[in-house]
């Protein structure tokens, strides 16, 4: 597929209308306020990162594909990837990759257009010279990004509907999302309740109304971030695991997950997978880990959720502060590899299964590399030259001396392990 960068950072300070003078001495080269441009290798020498860098920007004026000019997306963050499969209209099977975004705008500035999430697709798995986006889901007939789950933009209601994760089951796409009753200071909101929108077309998305995990009942469950696992990597899917945090950046990882298989381990139709995966009483929480080293599950219960559960650091997957995670197997690492934000840093950490126990942390990036960023979003089909390459997206959010945003965008980054 033929890629076209758009903008040089020299042209990109003209048409922001920013001058040299407004942007710190580090945006130059790393902030990247037009985002096109290929940073340089960073390097914190730990033993399983070899360097990590970004290649271009994935939304925006400036970056692969013009997404303000072409499709109303301007300002947007997250970007969270995930594969769909389908069959076409000649009944050929279609792999496409759909990337999440979060709050989006018609333009870099958080100006016009407000819509609490968007979906791209693309059929573009090329990712060493950026990546193309064919189109958004849209129900405007021009092609236009619309919001697929309603945001009511009511401080103290439901300000916002950010997506924290989807995955495929069936026939189905399952979008999980928080919704943000009110933001607080960088880093910090307050959610009312975590939920699940499913489309059963890839176009139109309609809310699963037994899968909604309020604040109230289950406080580290109201963001949610799914993976569905093949735990014997035999190609043939296990369970699907949902990790779990509550509003903000500053708590720990919490896991839940539900057997896609029938109770003597049977291979289930993608209908009677989803039917388990919608009802919530099918699922197990992750309670730590008993003398012998393996994991304790526990089944549903308010009591739990209330006491022994939501107040044991012993419950928690990663410990906190932990961040917009992602995980997924990286078969050259043969580990299960955790990426997400800690403080002002980008963490990797590695363990044999899904639920840990998840090893050292490795550094990624840092604020002194890139400003203003958050979350490195992958996913299986991310990965590359059998896992040493990982693609991942990462949100920056550049502003001036006076706290005003110069652009706000995600880019797509490149991380070599050794």
């Amino acid at each position: 597929m033929k890629k076209k960068k758009f903008a040089a950072l020299a042209l990109a300070f003209v048409l922001t209308g920013c001058s040299v003078a407004a942007i710190s001495a580090s945006a130059e080269s790393s902030t990247g306020v037009g985002g096109d441009v290929v940073s340089d290798w960073i390097s914190y020498d730990t033993e399983h990162i070899e360097g990590t860098r970004r290649i271009a920007a994935v939304t925006g004026r400036y970056a692969t594909t013009n997404t303000m000019e072409l499709f109303d997306v301007g300002g947007t963050d997250l970007g969270i990837p995930f594969t769909y499969t389908y069959g076409n209209e000649t009944g050929e099977e279609k792999t496409e990759l759909r990337i999440l975004f979060g709050d989006t705008f018609s333009d870099e500035y958080l100006q016009g257009n407000w819509r609490s999430n968007v979906m791209a697709i693309t059929e573009d798995f090329d990712f060493s010279d950026g990546l193309s986006i064919d189109s958004f889901v849209s129900s405007t007939g021009d092609g236009k990004a619309t919001e697929i789950i309603p945001g009511i933009h009511a401080s103290q209601q439901q300000m916002t509907a950010i997506p924290t994760g989807a995955m495929q089951i069936g026939n189905a796409i399952y979008v999980y999302y928080m919704g943000v009753r009110v933001w607080g200071d960088d880093g910090e909101w307050w959610n009312n309740l975590g939920g699940v929108y499913k489309s059963t077309d890839g176009q139109n998305f309609a809310r699963v109304e037994s899968m909604y995990i309020y604040a109230n009942k289950m406080a580290n469950f109201t963001q949610n971030f799914p993976l569905v696992v093949d735990e014997d990597h035999d190609g043939i899917d296990d369970y699907l695991y949902v990790y779990g945090i509550s509003g903000g950046r500053s708590c720990g990882l919490r896991c839940m997950r539900v057997s896609l298989k029938g109770e003597n381990g049977e291979i289930l139709s993608g209908e009677e997978q989803q039917e388990k995966v919608e009802n919530l009483d099918n699922y197990v929480y992750f309670n730590g880990f008993d003398e012998n080293e393996q994991p304790i599950w526990i089944s549903y219960n308010e009591y739990y959720m209330a006491l022994e559960w939501n107040y044991s650091e012993a419950a928690e997957v990663i410990s906190a502060p932990c961040g917009e995670m992602s995980i997924c197997y990286n078969p050259y690492l043969k580990k299960y590899m955790a990426t997400y934000q800690q403080h002002n840093t980008l963490i990797m950490k590695l363990a044999d299964n899904p639920y840990g126990p998840y090893g050292k942390s490795e550094i990624i990036l840092t604020s002194s590399d890139f400003n203003t960023f958050y979350n490195a979003f992958t996913t299986q089909a991310m990965l590359k030259d059998g896992g040493q390459t990982v693609y991942f997206m990462m949100s920056q959010w550049p502003r001036d001396e006076n706290n005003a945003t110069l652009n706000y965008f995600v880019g797509l980054m490149e991380m070599k392990l050794k």
